[in-house]
């Protein structure tokens, strides 16, 4: 089955990807020395729509030995939903992915924010995961959430990003043609280009895992 969101595979399927490009693989490892290391703070993954931050955090959390790192998203429908891959007890951080929808639209995840922001952070490492570019909205009576992001130091900042050299060696590794027609935005991150330049798929086809 094709599956071009990293938020639909499996744990199984998370574990035998390959991560590709320096600077995913230079995130993947800062992040699980962030939970490693079980220090209180925010953190911020960051990085191009695309670019694979999702798969990132849930290969590094099925890459710890112990203890569990909760996976929430903003955007998920399920507030319980947990893409953790880590199969430990004993919670050693958080990872809040699709950070971003707090700041297009504040109201709808203030509680949640908060939360996280201010209360979790001071007993567990916290990551934010956001996608740029950042779209701000009405923050007006969030400066509390708001100040405290801003506050985060650049070295527990963390971006992920590809030279379109790296996109297309990494689209190519998958069967993905690019031709002269390819529109330049479309190669700013894999996973663009995967959700654009993929062939369509039958209904019978069997594909194997093909997501950053």
């Amino acid at each position: 089955m094709y599956k071009p969101f990293s938020e639909d595979l499996s744990c199984d399927e998370v574990k035998r990807i390959e991560l590709m490009g320096e600077s995913a693989i230079r995130a993947y490892r800062r992040v699980v020395s962030i939970f490693k290391s079980s220090k209180p703070g925010l953190f911020m993954l960051m990085g191009d729509y695309g670019s694979g931050k999702t798969l990132i955090v849930r290969k590094a959390t099925a890459g710890l030995s112990s203890g569990r790192v909760v996976v929430k998203s903003f955007k998920s429908i399920n507030p319980d939903a947990d893409l953790s891959c880590s199969g430990g007890r004993a919670i050693m951080g958080y990872v809040i992915d699709n950070f971003e929808l707090f700041f297009q639209n504040p109201e709808a995840y203030a509680e949640l924010a908060r939360n996280y922001v201010i209360s979790v952070s001071q007993y567990y490492p916290v990551l934010l995961v956001v996608s740029l570019p950042l779209i701000i909205g009405d923050i007006s009576g969030y400066g509390d959430v708001v100040n405290r992001v801003g506050e985060i130091p650049e070295g527990n900042k963390i971006m992920v990003s590809f030279t379109p050299e790296e996109t297309k060696s990494i689209l190519s590794r998958l069967g993905i043609s690019i031709n002269e027609h390819v529109k330049p935005y479309i190669l700013k991150t894999p996973g663009l280009g995967i959700r654009a330049l993929s062939p369509s798929k039958r209904s019978d086809d069997v594909v194997e895992i093909i997501v950053i």
